[in-house]
């Protein structure tokens, strides 16, 4: 069971530093906004989840 949470915890981070180096190297400003925009919206729904 360590082992499998191992693993995800790797894949969350890996594809949250992922999703940041295409945001700051490879995103024009028109992209970035865009990616902005959409983690700011969906912030209130993940709110109901982290706190319940």
């Amino acid at each position: 069971m360590k082992f499998l949470l191992t693993i995800l915890l790797g894949a969350v981070i890996g594809s949250a530093g992922t999703f940041y180096y295409i945001y700051l190297n490879h995103a024009d400003v028109t992209e970035q906004a865009l990616m902005r925009d959409t983690l700011t919206g969906y912030l209130p729904f993940l709110a109901e989840y982290v706190n319940p």
